[in-house]
């Protein structure tokens, strides 16, 4: 049977219409199951509205908080396991740089090959740093503490092991030898320290197949503790952002700028809302396959207690996944919250609030016209309390930030797990397709030809087809040919065959091919 164009016109309007429901069908029951799922998690919609994470929601491998001024442990879980600590054995290669009798600020440290030299090509280092550069002592202190520079380890290392570089008595100049001497020398201090679960081989926290690098828990608070005993590890343990100064060999100003990585120090203790401290001092992050995420934390309380805590493998929070330096110190914000509640810490009540101006403003009457110069001198740069005393610091305050925050729809998104992300983008993604399938549908219908009339294959004639009036097709109803002209042949005229040569009879060797049922093209008409 065969279908006019009409009707395969309306069996593709039919086709699309279900083929319309269809994706409006899904597009409802994924929209549905996302809603479910986001509103189902009762504990991440407490978390992004109500509160804090609490010390009974804290996941960490192994964690110690103790008192700064009494060396008392608050707060403990698994302390003493060994365990390799990433980053934070930086804390002890600052700490043995101090306390080397070779140690001077001002030393120019030499770079070498194997110190710039890193397996992980995603591993911290200071990019711009080259074989042959040298760096002050004290920059590269600042570099190791702040911006963890792996490569930085290795140049303090192997230049204070007395085998290379600033100091070579016997010309050795082997780097690799003079980092072994510092280790030696890493590890007879931490037995000096008493500490007997701890023992060091490499000055950045790599993690070693046998695991011959390790310490706990307990033992890195301590070595925090001693750390901080020291004005100029506290000091730099503090910093936000820093940056090396402009040589010879890099003439940008901007080269080597650095930002801390502790959330603690980034966020502070008025963003972090805390109810008994008042500013957080440090101290270190550290992150490697074997010793997972770790922090050492420290913070001072409104009656002057110093409280530090080392965590060593957290489990971050899902819901601020997509945050990890804010991730990771969250759940160490809520053991120095519960360990200052322990010791009796006082709350801190009507905290400032970030939005409130504390500096004075300009006067309402000061007039905006230009007064004359004034032949007085600018008061000494020393006496200003907001110099700063390290060079190439930027903004060493601890309550100020140089980071714009995010608010707004942004922030919201960037704070829900990961899987939530995507599963929002994706039916974002879904509802623009549909937005402009829909659309190209409708302006494409406006546009089309009106379908033709369907035509009946049966060519034969009929004279009621041709008329639309009610009187004549009575009249054809009645005679139905009356109205039929018929061609006829002029008289006279003799008449002539078909000029058209007749087919020849079909044979297997002219007979059209059988057409493949498989086919699915339109045949030629």
């Amino acid at each position: 049977m065969h279908i006019g164009r009409s009707g395969r016109q309306e069996k593709r309007v039919i086709t699309a219409d279900r083929t319309f429901l269809k994706y409006r069908t899904a597009f409802i029951l994924f929209l549905v199951l996302s809603l479910t799922v986001v509103f189902s998690n009762v504990s991440y919609v407490a978390a992004i509205d109500d509160g804090w994470m609490t010390y009974e929601e804290v996941k960490i491998d192994s964690y110690c908080v103790i008192d700064g001024n009494t060396g008392e442990v608050i707060l403990e879980h698994n302390a003493d396991v060994r365990r390799q600590n990433a980053s934070t054995t930086k804390i002890m290669t600052a700490l043995t740089l101090l306390n080397d009798e070779n140690y001077d600020p001002d030393l120019l440290l030499k770079v070498s090959k194997p110190a710039i030299t890193l397996r992980d090509p995603r591993s911290a280092r200071i990019k711009g740093l080259k074989e042959g550069d040298e760096i002050r002592t004290l920059d590269a202190l600042g570099a190791l503490l702040i911006a963890s520079a792996n490569d930085v380890s290795r140049v303090i290392a192997q230049n204070y092991g007395g085998a290379y570089g600033a100091i070579d008595p016997d010309n050795l100049n082997d780097p690799e030898m003079s980092q072994e001497l510092f280790m030696k020398k890493m590890n007879i201090l931490i037995n000096e320290m008493g500490l007997e679960n701890t023992h060091f081989t490499n000055p950045a926290g790599f993690d070693t197949p046998d695991r011959s690098h390790y310490t706990t828990a307990r033992d890195i608070a301590y070595i925090t503790l001693e750390a901080l005993k020291n004005p100029q590890i506290a000091h730099i343990v503090g910093l936000r952002r820093y940056r090396l100064p402009s040589d010879e060999n890099h003439k940008d100003a901007f080269w080597a700028p650095m930002s801390n990585s502790n959330g603690l120090i980034m966020y502070g203790a008025d963003m972090l809302e805390s109810q008994y401290f008042v500013r957080y001092t440090g101290v270190k992050t550290g992150t490697t396959p074997q010793a997972g995420k770790c922090l050492v934390g420290s913070g001072v309380t409104q009656d002057g207690r110093l409280i530090i805590c080392a965590a060593l493998g957290i489990t971050l929070p899902s819901a601020y996944a997509s945050n990890q330096m804010y991730a990771r110190a969250i759940p160490v914000r809520a053991l120095m919250e519960e360990g200052a509640k322990r010791l009796g810490c006082p709350v801190i009540e009507n905290r400032v609030h970030l939005l409130t101006p504390t500096f004075p403003t300009v006067p309402a009457t000061t007039s905006v016209v230009p007064s004359e110069p004034s032949d007085a001198q600018d008061p000494d740069d020393s006496s200003r309390p907001d110099v700063n005393v390290f060079p190439g610091v930027i903004g060493s305050e601890s309550g100020s930030t140089d980071e714009p925050g995010e608010t707004g729809l942004l922030a919201i998104f960037k704070a829900l797990p990961v899987t939530f992300q995507i599963l929002m983008a994706i039916g974002l993604l879904a509802v623009l397709v549909l937005f402009i399938w829909l659309f190209v549908r409708v302006a494409g219908s406006g546009r089309r030809r009106r379908p033709r009339r369907a035509v009946s294959r049966d060519r034969t004639y009929d004279a009621r087809r041709q008329h639309h009036d009610p009187r004549r097709r009575q009249q054809i109803q009645r005679e139905p040919y009356s109205g039929e002209v018929r061609r006829s042949r002029p008289s006279g005229q003799a008449h002539r065959p078909s000029q058209r040569p007749a087919r020849p009879p079909r044979t297997l060797s002219n007979r059209p091919p059988v057409r493949d049922l498989d086919d699915s093209r339109r045949p030629r008409r």
